[in-house]
């Protein structure tokens, strides 16, 4: 859940970004996002793509727009009625050029009488560039998807309890929560989603789809998956983000299901009680879970470590390095440990992950993570809606990425039916932990 206190903005960008928009006519969120990418994207951006996507984005919005490609010394041709346009090599060589090249095209459109929705034309371009900018966790939100993602306090935010991740042209479940609407309604890890609210997925972001997934509990939302129509109405999300099996010969089980604020001193205090129980080894579990806040799996980390670097943020260019660490030794360093992993496990999820076998305090058993070892930053724009834009990436105690995914020590597939295989490993391995062996 993301809420308004989290949303990092930039004001004193925007209001350069105010100043400077009037250049480009009144493109004015078209101008702030190429100003995002141009100061704040992790990665060296690719003009040309960027170029590519948004003319492409800008057909798909104005039915009627040609967009041709030339050989030099032109790039391409933009055809709206009689009136044409083409945009030369230079457009690609700067992000002016950029800007200016995808104004124009859309005006020269606005002109030809293809498109009276000046907002929908200009999303199209941006929508466009996010989806050829050559990162994947780099999102558009328009103002109402957006807002669904909001938590202001006014109404009570429900959802269905699915995650998911691009596949091809659908979407494929990435998680389905137990005792949440799609899960009850037997929507499963691995099946395909072709549509949500009426959307084809082919034409939406994860997060996209997450946020129209959400809203008022008790409101319904249409799912198309695995060719079969279901309504689903939106419940409350669960209350609490830890599941606990109590100690069976001194080993624990908790399952993590995000990072979420508070994740830290609830898990310091169910482990104080199941240490009182009996507790000499801990299976921690973290498959399907999507990550959270930093802060609290560094604090995660810190109850099992002797204290140091968590993991380290490194921005654009390596010309900016932050650091998060647990300052004081944990009071289970030396509980032996075990970490179930999947390829849901992602984010946070990995920065625990990784710390814990960089410090050598676990031993993981499972599938390979995600491999989302990205900052990302939620830049609201002027009209109201917002890019999502990874500004940076994680690396481990060690300097070790996450973006590449983490390979588990002992690598066991299991697809989530009959017996968990990948627990009764855990358990084996705990035990020979808890004897020295």
């Amino acid at each position: 859940m993301i809420k308004r206190r989290t949303i990092l903005i930039c004001l004193a960008c925007c209001l350069s970004l105010c100043s400077r928009a009037r250049s480009a006519g009144n493109f004015n969120s078209l101008h702030e996002v190429i100003r995002h990418y141009q100061v704040a994207f992790v990665g060296r951006a690719n003009l040309e793509s960027l170029l590519s996507g948004g003319l492409s984005g800008l057909k798909l919005a104005a039915p009627g727009c040609e967009i041709s490609v030339l050989a030099t010394p032109f790039r391409y041709l933009v055809r709206a009625k009689s009136q044409t346009l083409k945009i030369d090599r230079t457009a690609s060589a700067s992000f002016a050029g950029l800007e200016k090249a995808l104004s124009s095209a859309g005006r020269l459109v606005e002109r030809a009488g293809l498109s009276k929705d000046h907002r929908r034309l200009e999303h199209g371009m941006i929508r466009g560039m996010t989806e050829c900018d050559g990162d994947p966790w780099t999102v558009f939100l328009d103002q109402r998807l957006y807002g669904r993602l909001l938590d202001d306090g006014t109404q009570k935010m429900g959802d269905l309890g699915l995650l998911v991740e691009p596949h091809g042209m659908k979407l494929s479940v990435l998680d389905a929560s137990p005792g949440m609407p799609a899960y009850k309604a037997g929507i499963r890890v691995g099946m395909e989603v072709e549509s949500v609210a009426g959307r084809p997925a082919g034409r939406l972001e994860e997060l996209e789809a997450l946020a129209l997934m959400r809203g008022k509990v008790g409101s319904r939302v249409e799912l198309l998956v695995g060719g079969k129509k279901y309504s689903l109405e939106r419940a409350p999300e669960p209350k609490h983000n830890i599941s606990v099996d109590a100690p069976v010969d001194g080993i624990a089980v908790v399952h993590l299901l995000n990072f979420r604020a508070g994740t830290g001193d609830r898990l310091s205090s169910v482990l104080r009680k199941l240490a009182s129980m009996g507790m000499h080894g801990m299976i921690l579990d973290l498959r399907g879970n999507p990550g959270g806040l930093v802060t609290e799996g560094t604090v995660v980390v810190g109850l099992f470590i002797n204290g140091g670097k968590v993991v380290s943020v490194v921005g654009r260019n390596h010309l900016r390095t932050e650091v998060e660490q647990s300052p004081r030794p944990g009071p289970y360093r030396q509980l032996p440990l075990v970490v179930l992993t999947d390829h849901r496990s992602a984010s946070v999820s990995e920065i625990v992950i990784l710390a814990l076998k960089d410090y050598g305090r676990a031993k993981t058993v499972g599938a390979k993570t995600l491999g989302k070892g990205t900052v990302q930053v939620i830049m609201e724009l002027m009209d109201g809606s917002a890019l999502k834009i990874s500004t940076g990436r994680y690396y481990s105690p060690k300097g070790n990425p996450l973006y590449e995914g983490i390979e588990p020590d002992v690598s066991l597939a299991w697809d989530g039916v009959g017996k968990d295989i990948q627990l009764e490993q855990a358990k084996e391995i705990i035990s020979r932990l808890m004897k020295g062996k």
